[in-house]
């Protein structure tokens, strides 16, 4: 009996052996290089219906190298309701614009 339990020990733990020497899969984070993106251009058979450079910023030019988050233009809108006050969740003198 006592024979029987260690080998059911054995067993079992011999299940689990893979286990142990199993490596975790290593994840290296590299630095992504956008110059390494391959981007396939179509041309455009479609035409608008009015001059979209009316729309855009002055001198824009979307294949320009560097894009900066703060050159955004946000628009607030204080019109939406979401049915509460979310001051009451908030700290006293909170400004979401300053750190």
């Amino acid at each position: 009996m006592k024979y029987r339990k260690y080998i059911v020990i054995a067993f079992i733990g011999a299940l689990f052996l893979p286990l142990l020497s199993a490596k975790a899969e290593k994840t290296t984070e590299e630095n992504f290089n956008i110059k390494s993106v391959v981007f396939v251009e179509q041309e455009q058979e479609e035409s608008f219906d009015f001059d979209t450079a009316e729309y855009l910023p002055e001198g824009f030019d979307p294949y320009q190298d560097n894009v900066s988050v703060n050159s955004l233009n946000y628009i607030e809108d204080d019109s939406i309701d979401l049915g509460f006050d979310t001051a009451d969740y908030l700290p006293e003198n909170f400004n979401p614009y300053t750190k």
